[in-house]
């Protein structure tokens, strides 16, 4: 490949791998804050929590399990065909970019399992409690 479009498609590359990124997760709870529905305000910030703690811990790879966070409860909230299909091929194209950058797939794995373990827990927990 030639090495002006390789440099391109690593930064492109880079540009998908931040959606799942600590900043993007702050800008879209902020959004979901503005959104004055409490009980998936509360889901959100506590899956997010769960799965920064557990990556305190757990060597993983944040962008892949913080990213599903995003998808899960941002598609949840809009519960759109469309924006569902856009979001999973974005996800996809997330992952398959941690792949290309030569990250290391146990780690992308366990990102993944983590992220729906977060999910999981916090959807159903802050249902019981609140």
């Amino acid at each position: 490949m030639d090495k002006k479009l390789q440099t391109k498609v690593k930064d492109i590359a880079r540009d998908l791998i931040a959606l799942g990124g600590l900043p993007f997760f702050i800008l879209v709870l902020v959004r979901v804050y503005i959104l004055n529905k409490p009980e998936y305000f509360a889901q959100f910030v506590a899956a997010g929590l769960i799965f920064i703690i557990i990556a305190l811990f757990v060597r993983t790879s944040f962008y892949a399990g913080l990213g599903l966070v995003i998808l899960a409860f941002t598609n949840l909230y809009y519960q759109d065909m469309k924006f569902g299909i856009f979001s999973v091929i974005a996800y996809i194209l997330l992952l398959g970019s941690l792949v290309y950058l030569e990250k290391p797939k146990k780690e992308i794995i366990k990102g993944v399992v983590l992220g729906a373990l977060s999910t999981g827990i916090a959807y159903y927990a802050v249902k019981l409690l609140i």
